[in-house]
């Protein structure tokens, strides 16, 4: 039986959080092929064992560490991609830092640079190696994940986690606009609002009455990599209650 993601190539990031972990496992159970990148092989390997499980196409695994890498490295890693697969259909920027809440006058200066390197500078730079490959696929989604509220609405104390949302935010829709016209690779991003995953515990450990289902965001995920779906770029879908 023929699934709607036959075929395709998708980079998940952060492949063994939350939202990595369900994004890779709902696109791989749809037919595509996931290549799961995170800092850790060792934590990749369970959600490649249980993609082989399903009957999924045989995933590949990535162990990059955005902290360590220089900008070159991305450009090689491209290469190594197209050499293996020729093209690429999508990616799930799901890697994320959330840093710790503290007043901007308490903040530690390496954090403020990790986070600002893994929340915005990394999808840049993964973006833009990875765009000749894109632009081989017949149509491609690129997906950000956003978080509005904190990065313009009137929540404080979250310091660079608050600043790169904004940027990337901005960066998506750059993006959206610059490669509009050719209408062959979209760029979008989800909203979650919040969920109750273990990362955003470890910083509101009281959690968040608020919180969606992870199930509705990965739903969204889907939807932006639906081939059956209008070609839809720069916007911002947000999770339902």
């Amino acid at each position: 039986m023929t699934k709607p993601l036959d075929g395709k190539v998708i980079l998940v990031t952060g492949a063994s959080g939350a939202v990595g972990k369900e994004s890779a496992l709902r696109l791989a159970d749809l037919g595509a092929t996931i290549i799961l990148m995170g800092r850790k092989e060792e934590k990749l390997n369970p959600i490649y064992d249980i993609i082989v499980n399903r009957g999924g196409a045989e995933p590949a695994i990535i162990e990059m560490d955005f902290l360590k890498v220089d900008d070159l490295d991305y450009y090689n890693l491209a290469q190594n991609i197209g050499n293996e697969f020729g093209r690429l259909d999508g990616i799930v920027h799901a890697a994320i830092n959330l840093g710790y809440l503290t007043p901007l006058a308490h903040n530690n200066p390496e954090k403020w640079h990790h986070g600002l390197q893994i929340t915005l500078n990394a999808p840049y730079f993964l973006t833009h190696a990875m765009l000749p490959l894109l632009d081989q696929s017949d149509r491609a989604s690129v997906i950000f994940f956003a978080h509005e509220e904190v990065a313009h609405g009137d929540k404080a104390y979250w310091g660079s986690y608050a600043v790169a949302k904004a940027g990337l935010m901005t960066l998506m829709k750059t993006f959206a606009l610059e490669n509009e016209s050719q209408g062959k690779i979209a760029f979008n991003a989800v909203d979650p609002i919040c969920i109750n995953s273990s990362l955003r515990m470890s910083v509101m450990p009281e959690g968040s009455p608020d919180a969606r289902e992870l199930r509705k965001v990965i739903d969204l995920v889907w939807k932006l990599n639906d081939p059956a779906e209008a070609f839809v770029t720069g916007s911002i879908l947000t999770v339902d209650e």
